[in-house]
């Protein structure tokens, strides 16, 4: 089941350029942008507004957390009373520690990836904190010993089927000017 904030949002060929601009420099100028897809900088603008008025995306600066004092990663499976399931997911997104939290359906009730400066954070962590969490039963944990890919990027597909081809290949293979020329050009 996907989280309450999954709304449907309607994008198209434009916004899932931008949102692939973005993800690749979180601060590049939307005059820069405008420019490589063909279209004004206003546009560009705007529709970088509503992406993250919809929060379809959001731009930050993502910290390597083993570069500013966090030596260990963490996965923990909770099983947890269903009773009690959404408000000790509630009271556990609030720890400054975990930074993915996911109910689950399967194995385990709650999945959380969390990150601590050292073992006996993660001891503390566990042995006082988490027992003040109502329901939770029982939890397993994992140690990440090595981080081999760290990427908060999402290839973004919706919306590519719905441009034009002609307008897909013009982008593509004419560079900007051109694509606004052929955009100009009456439909065949």
């Amino acid at each position: 089941m996907a989280s309450k904030s999954a709304e449907s949002v309607v994008l198209d060929d434009l916004d899932a350029q931008i949102i692939t601009l973005l993800q690749d420099d979180g601060r590049r100028p939307t005059v820069e942008m405008a420019r490589h897809l063909a279209v004004a900088e206003g546009t560009v603008r705007k529709r970088i507004e509503r992406l993250i008025r919809e929060k379809v995306i959001q731009i930050g600066a993502w910290a390597d957390p083993l570069k500013i004092g966090y030596q260990n990663y963490a996965v923990l499976m909770m099983h947890v009373d269903l009773r009690d399931l959404e408000r000790a997911a509630e009271q556990l997104s609030k720890m400054p520690e975990i930074f993915f939290l996911g109910t689950c359906s399967g194995g385990f009730d709650i999945f959380v990836s969390a990150c601590f400066r050292s073992l006996e954070h993660m001891h503390e962590f566990m042995t006082k904190r988490l027992a003040r969490v109502p329901g939770i039963q029982r939890i397993s944990t994992s140690h990440v010993t090595r981080v081999m890919k760290r990427d908060y990027s999402f290839r973004v597909t919706i919306g590519r089927s719905e441009a034009p081809a002609r307008l897909r290949r013009a982008r593509r293979c004419r560079g900007p000017k051109m694509a606004r020329e052929s955009r100009r050009a009456p439909r065949e």
